[in-house]
């Protein structure tokens, strides 16, 4: 588990420290404070320096990089001030003495290519500047390891050598639904015996549900449920809040000892059921050993987890940027009541 992260010139962090990191940790503050940079910074370090996840980190965002250019990369975004000339640094901490480094830095390099002409025998000459994302990982064995993603004239070439990741990792994002990829997780989770817990978390918000599966009847993995009706039904067709906790729960599931993250968590989630999606969630943690980082925007999701999470496992972290300076606060479970009594804002 992390116990402490260090940011650097990433997104909109010129520098971030953030401590007292716990199993459950509540990412708030106000819109373009960072709160997605935070999950796309811990989602690069788990990726243990892989080259590869900078374009993912990009569709996160849905900057899909599309037709690439030379002239400006896409990946420039990830840079603070967009300014390439500095490296990022992504520190995670999971005890005082080991400790995850990643170093991301945009290099350019003059590249001459010299493609053949056979129309009339010459040699035509191109002239090019070829620029590298270098990714730099030093793990807790202390050796450091690199890979690239280099834009090349006729599109990208990563290098990744084989590097164990620290911790498994994946995201849940509110405005992106992979049904297939649900169906897929509850299958698995299903051939481990364990489908009943999904089970068990669904029923909280829909009592009739009596059974669930992985389906492919309608040509596209989904999962299905049995509500008493004369047929199955997609969960979709149940709700949002339906999808989301499963989409959650699993994802849970699909990382034992590793991390979640959770973009806006509270989505399509009717705030009365806040306190049973929290208590949901801790008890498949707990089950997992999985450490969460979900954002949120709402005073009832956060008042919910206060409420409902053990007062050990839960953290609630504000970020704040003002004059291109970031910090985050940290409110331990006494502070959040001092907070409410004296009507302070903690979102």
């Amino acid at each position: 588990m992390l116990k402490r992260l260090q940011i650097r010139n990433f997104r909109s962090f010129n520098a971030l420290k953030i401590d007292q990191l716990s199993g459950i940790n509540l990412i708030a503050g106000k819109n373009n404070s960072g709160k997605t940079s935070l999950l796309e910074a811990i989602f690069l370090l788990a990726g243990a320096g892989n080259a590869q996840m900078a374009i993912n980190g990009n569709v996160i965002r849905g900057l899909e990089p599309g037709v690439v250019s030379t002239n400006d990369p896409f990946w420039k975004q990830l840079f603070s001030d967009l300014d390439m000339g500095r490296s990022i640094e992504i520190k995670g901490y999971r005890s005082s003495r080991t400790q995850l480094t990643l170093k991301i830095t945009s290099e350019r390099q003059p590249t001459t290519e010299i493609p053949l002409d056979r129309t009339n025998g010459t040699s035509v000459t191109n002239f090019f500047d070829e620029r590298s994302l270098v990714f730099q990982y030093i793990g807790p064995s202390r050796k450091s390891v690199k890979s690239h993603i280099r834009m090349k004239s006729q599109g990208l070439e990563v290098q990744q050598p084989a590097t164990p990741v620290p911790f498994p990792a994946t995201i849940v994002l509110s405005r992106i639904r992979n049904i297939q990829e649900d169906a897929v997780r509850l299958g698995i989770l299903r051939q481990r015996k364990q489908g009943d817990m999904l089970l068990k978390a669904l029923r909280v918000f829909e009592p009739r549900l009596q059974s669930i599966e992985d389906n492919s009847s309608s040509g596209t993995p989904m999962i299905w449920g049995d509500i008493g009706w004369p047929e199955l039904i997609p969960l979709s067709v149940m709700g949002e809040g339906m999808t989301q906790i499963a989409c959650l729960v699993l994802a849970i599931a699909s990382v034992p000892d590793g991390v979640v993250l959770v973009d806006e968590v509270e989505n399509g989630i009717h705030h009365s059921v806040l306190p049973d999606v929290w208590r949901v969630i801790e008890e498949a943690a707990k089950q997992f050993r999985t450490q969460i980082f979900a954002t949120t925007h709402s005073f009832e999701c956060v008042m919910a987890a206060h409420e409902s999470l053990s007062k050990d496992r839960f953290r609630l972290h504000r970020l704040e940027i003002a004059d291109k300076t970031s910090r985050c606060v940290t409110y331990e479970p006494h502070v959040i009541d001092a907070a409410i009594r004296h009507n302070l804002e903690v979102r």
